[in-house]
């Protein structure tokens, strides 16, 4: 036969020592009032709760205890401090280059408004050039048109050429039919 320990035994030195402190001992459970038989009221338990809390401080210096926790609460409420600075510079930081940024989009939009209204005017300027030049344009080929349907009327130069051309045809002839009267005769 195997040498078995009861069930609550067993568990109980399977248990490490961690688990062994947190079992509460006979001393440390609420007193049961003997007189009525009932456990101890709100108030008796909230006491025992404290007893047992400072009973864990008892080979502290409560002082000392308290200057510790006070100096490490200071502590992290410098560094919170100073994270909130350093947040508060950079939501700072933050907002002064939006404003910058709004800023330069209100100039950058006015500018581009502008620069749209010259170029606009622009556009109705070329469209004025365009159809005066088409007009012309027009108007140029219709003048073709008509020329060349005309036959063209000859300047003073060309009667002139043609003016001596005649001249000099008559005068050869004159000549031929002198040659011939002076040989016919």
């Amino acid at each position: 036969m195997m040498n078995r320990q009861p069930w609550g035994l067993q568990w109980y030195e399977e248990m490490t020592e961690k688990e062994k402190d947190l079992i509460l001992q006979a001393d440390q459970l609420p007193a049961v009032d003997e007189a009525s038989g009932k456990k101890p009221g709100l108030v008796r338990g909230a006491r025992d709760f404290i007893e047992n809390t400072f009973a864990s401080l008892k080979g502290k210096d409560m002082n000392q205890a308290v200057e510790e926790f006070t100096s490490e609460m200071t502590l992290v409420a410098e560094g919170l401090s100073e994270d909130q600075a350093v947040l508060r510079q950079d939501v700072d930081r933050m907002s002064a280059q939006q404003t910058l940024l709004e800023e330069k989009l209100l100039r950058a939009g006015k500018e581009t408004r502008g620069e749209m209204g010259e170029l606009r005017d622009a556009i109705k300027q070329n469209k004025k050039q365009f159809e005066a030049l088409e007009k012309r344009l027009d108007s140029l080929e219709k003048a073709l048109k008509e020329t060349e349907k005309k036959p063209p009327r000859m300047g003073v130069a060309q009667i002139l050429r043609q003016a001596t051309w005649m001249v000099g045809i008559v005068c050869g002839a004159w000549v031929i039919v002198t040659i011939l009267k002076l040989l016919g005769r």
